[in-house]
């Protein structure tokens, strides 16, 4: 990505050098490659910085069509600059995701403490004061959820999808912490 970015900068000086149509051209297609390469993680991870990136690349090609070889000469050097900022707030964003997702690790242990609780609890013929057997089916129902959940949150990792695994994760942590207390699982396993 770096390469390509900083051959789009020397395609540019080139350009600025000789007002030609030809290196006008190499830059606007150095410049439509290292767009393109950056897509992907851009789009994942700062969508809103990519409809300005692809709507100059555009500007810049009407210029080229319009003989503008000057105007494509700056156009890549600002797009450029917008390119290398769009790919480190994705790049940001993509750390903080995986910092955040790092954090929700500690789950599977608890989820596997709440599942002991409720095998130790079935096997019970009487159940703890202040616990009833709705109490364990509502357990039951909400881990079957969870499972459910981390599943999903587990794939989506996987399949690089930090976005969506991150939100599952999210969305888990609070059901897990209730199961815990509802359950009367100590909690020094808990996440965050």
């Amino acid at each position: 990505m770096k390469q390509l970015i900083a051959l789009v900068l020397t395609a540019g000086m080139t350009v600025a050098c000789a007002s030609q149509k030809a290196p006008a051209e190499m830059a606007l297609k150095g410049l439509e490659q290292a767009v393109t390469a950056a897509t992907p993680e851009i789009e994942m991870f700062a969508a809103d910085r990519m409809t300005g990136l692809t709507d100059a690349v555009g500007a810049a090609k009407k210029k080229l069509e319009g003989g503008d070889y000057a105007g494509v000469v700056a156009d890549v050097q600002t797009v450029t600059a917008q390119l290398s900022a769009a790919a480190q707030a994705a790049a940001a964003k993509k750390a903080d995701l995986t910092t955040e997702w790092a954090t929700f690790a500690a789950l599977p242990a608890m989820v596997g403490q709440v599942t002991a609780k409720l095998t130790e609890l079935t096997g019970l013929r009487r159940l703890p004061a202040g616990m009833t057997k709705t109490t364990v089916d509502d357990a039951r129902a909400s881990l079957d959820k969870v499972n459910a959940l981390w599943s999903e949150a587990s794939g989506a990792f996987e399949k690089g999808d930090l976005m969506a695994a991150v939100a599952r994760a999210r969305d888990i942590k609070p059901m897990v912490d209730a199961l815990m207390s509802s359950l009367g699982v100590a909690t020094a396993a808990a996440a965050r």
